[in-house]
């Protein structure tokens, strides 16, 4: 009896074990960027701000993103791309990026 419980304890322990290994590993890869990614992410930001449809641009392309990818999914200083460059008053490159991705910019910019 005693033998059947250090091997139970055991075997949970270990699956436990490789449990938190597993999650934790996946965690991690899920939230870390390289510095290329980053610096390629940032690019993008300041494209938007520089309200530079052509710097814009060339900095989609540079980080391998397609607009959509952008548009739904950077979040620059914490606001989502198009509202990030409406908030700087880049409305040249917002309103490109909404068009690439088939967004209505006024009436975006009509609900803020």
């Amino acid at each position: 009896m005693k033998i059947l419980k250090s091997v139970n304890n055991k075997s949970v322990l270990a699956i436990a074990l490789m449990i938190g290994v597993f999650s934790t590993n996946s965690a991690l890869a899920a939230s870390s960027l390289t510095s290329y990614q980053e610096a390629s992410l940032v690019k993008i930001c300041k494209a938007l701000k520089s309200d530079n449809r052509m710097k814009l641009q060339r900095a989609i392309k540079a980080s391998n993103l397609n607009y959509k990818a952008v548009a739904k999914g950077l979040v620059c200083n914490g606001q989502s791309a198009l509202d990030f460059a409406a908030i700087h008053d880049a409305h040249e490159t917002a309103g490109f990026l909404a068009r690439k991705v088939n967004i209505n910019y006024d009436k975006m910019l009509a609900k803020r």
